[in-house]
C-alpha cells in the first residue's frame, strides 16, 4: 500500500468532486490518481524486482510481480473513469487549468515522498534491515555491510527514476550522496570487519542534510488544526466521539487533516486552501 499512497490521497479530491458533480475536476484527478502510479509506483516497484531478481530472492520477486499487476490494474481503472468523467463534464478550461496547477504541486509534493522516507518504510525496514539483522546474528558483516550499500545503491535509483526523471531540480545531488555511500559500504565490506562500523547508519542523515522541498514550519500544521476543529461542519462530525486523533498533512496547495478514533476509525476529512486557509470541503 505504501507505494500507492500518492494514488490513495489523491482518491480523497476525487471523492469531493465526485460528491460535487464536478466531472472535469473529477476526470482530471482520476488521471492524476494514474499519473501517481506510473510516475512513482511502476519504478519503485521496478527497482525493487530487478534487486530481488539479481540477488536470487525469488520470493520477493514473485511478490513484487504481484504488486506490478495490481498497479496496472488499478492504473487503468482510474484511466477508464478519467475517461467517463470527460464524458460528462461542463467545467470551464480556465476552471480546470486552475485545477491542473493544483495538480502539479501535488505531484510534485509526492515524487520525492518515497526516496525521502527510505529509511523509515517500505522496503528498508521489511526487507533490508530485516536481512540485515540476519546476517549480524551469523557474525557475518560483510553481508550486513553489502545489504546496506545495496539499500543506500537503491535509495539513489529512486531519486533518479522518480523525482530526477520527472524534471524535479535539485534531487541529484540526493542521488549522488547515496551513491557515495553506498560505495563507502562497500569498501567497507572488503576490510574483513568483525563488527558493523558507525558508518553503517550514517544514511538516514542524508536527505535530512541535504533538504530540497519545502516542509510547512510545525507552527503552521498547529494553525490549520485549530481552522480545522473550528469548523462547524467538523465539530458535527466529531460530536460525541471519544480520543479523536487528527493527522494534517500538507498536499503541495492544500492541507488535508484526517480525523479518526480507535472505535469507529476514519470520522472525517478536512480540506483546507494552503493560501486563504479556507476550510474547502468537509466529508
Amino acid at each position: 500500500m505504501a507505494i500507492r499512497e500518492g494514488t490513495a490521497t489523491a482518491d480523497i479530491f476525487i471523492k469531493r468532486y465526485k460528491h460535487s458533480d464536478d466531472f472535469g475536476k473529477l476526470a482530471l484527478w482520476h488521471e492524476a490518481a494514474a499519473e501517481c502510479l506510473a510516475c512513482i509506483s511502476v519504478p519503485m516497484n521496478e527497482i525493487a524486482h530487478d534487486y530481488y531478481i539479481r540477488r536470487g530472492y525469488k520470493q520477493w520477486a514473485a511478490r513484487a510481480e504481484k504488486e506490478a499487476h495490481e498497479i496496472q490494474k488499478s492504473y487503468e481503472y482510474h484511466r477508464k473513469l478519467a475517461k467517463i468523467a470527460w464524458q460528462k463534464s461542463e467545467t470551464p478550461e480556465p476552471v480546470l487549468n486552475a485545477e491542473r496547477a493544483n495538480i502539479a504541486k501535488f505531484i510534485a509534493t509526492w515524487l520525492p515522498r518515497y526516496p525521502d522516507r527510505f529509511y523509515e518504510f517500505g522496503i528498508y525496514p521489511t526487507f533490508f534491515r530485516h536481512q540485515r539483522e540476519l546476517a549480524k546474528q551469523e557474525g557475518d558483516y560483510v553481508k550486513a555491510l553489502q545489504l546496506e550499500a545495496d539499500a543506500a545503491e537503491m535509495c539513489a535509483a529512486q531519486y533518479e527514476k522518480i523525482p530526477i526523471a520527472y524534471g524535479l531540480k535539485g534531487y541529484q545531488k540526493h542521488r549522488d550522496a547515496y551513491r557515495q555511500h553506498a560505495l563507502l559500504l562497500q569498501d567497507l565490506s572488503q576490510q574483513n570487519p568483525n563488527g558493523l562500523p558507525t558508518e553503517v547508519n550514517a544514511a538516514k542523515q542524508i536527505a535530512r542534510s541535504l533538504e530540497t522541498q519545502r516542509v510547512p514550519a510545525p507552527q503552521k500544521s498547529d494553525v490549520i488544526l485549530h481552522i480545522a476543529k473550528s469548523d462547524v461542519r467538523v465539530k458535527s462530525v466529531l460530536e460525541n466521539q471519544i480520543g479523536v486523533h487528527a493527522y494534517p498533512s500538507f498536499q503541495g496547495f492544500a492541507w488535508i487533516v484526517r480525523f479518526s478514533n480507535h472505535s469507529r476509525g476514519n470520522l472525517g476529512t478536512a480540506i483546507i486552501d494552503e493560501k486563504t486557509t479556507e476550510v474547502l470541503d468537509v466529508f
